[in-house]
């Protein structure tokens, strides 16, 4: 298979899933959606008040510089978000969340191969992120369920965190 069935394999399969778990992944695009998707994003990762995860105006930098930031629809509202920005390696996965009413119903694996759907249809090959291998449902997710192979162990590779995960 070549590089553009590749993608269009991978987008179908995205599409699939997608609509398996009940939802609709698009590009976010305006700063009302990005001030959302920060709202959603504080709600699953819980961060310390004073310390945001990210602001609705960087996420929109990203959205608008060609990074990767999409939200998931469930019933009409918004329920997840996803970051990943253009990296030396290919593309960075930053940041994503799903709000618990929609937990275990393969949505977050939606959003996963909708991403790597639209990295490959820009000819990216490689996605990397940052996951804690020793929360056991991140381990199984990425690992398992994804298939990620890990390329290093970075210990405390965020400093002290104050968040709620």
């Amino acid at each position: 298979m070549n590089a553009p069935e590749t993608a269009a394999a991978a987008a179908a399969l995205a599409e699939l899933t997608a609509r398996e778990a009940g939802v609709t992944i698009s590009e976010l695009h305006e700063l009302d959606e990005m001030h959302d998707a920060c709202r959603l994003l504080d709600r699953v990762w819980r961060p310390d008040p004073g310390n945001p995860l990210i602001t609705p105006e960087l996420l929109r930098v990203f959205a608008h510089s060609g990074s990767y930031v999409v939200g998931v629809r469930h019933g009409g509202r918004l329920a997840g978000a996803c970051l990943g920005f253009l990296a030396t390696a290919g593309l960075h996965s930053h940041i994503a969340g799903v709000v618990d009413d929609v937990r275990g119903r393969n949505v977050g694996y939606a959003v996963k191969l909708h991403q790597r759907a639209w990295a490959l249809a820009r000819g990216i090959t490689t996605v990397t992120w940052t996951f804690d291998p020793l929360v056991s449902r991140n381990a199984y997710f990425n690992l398992a369920k994804l298939g990620a192979v890990p390329s290093e162990y970075l210990a405390d590779f965020y400093g002290a965190m104050r968040d709620e995960v």
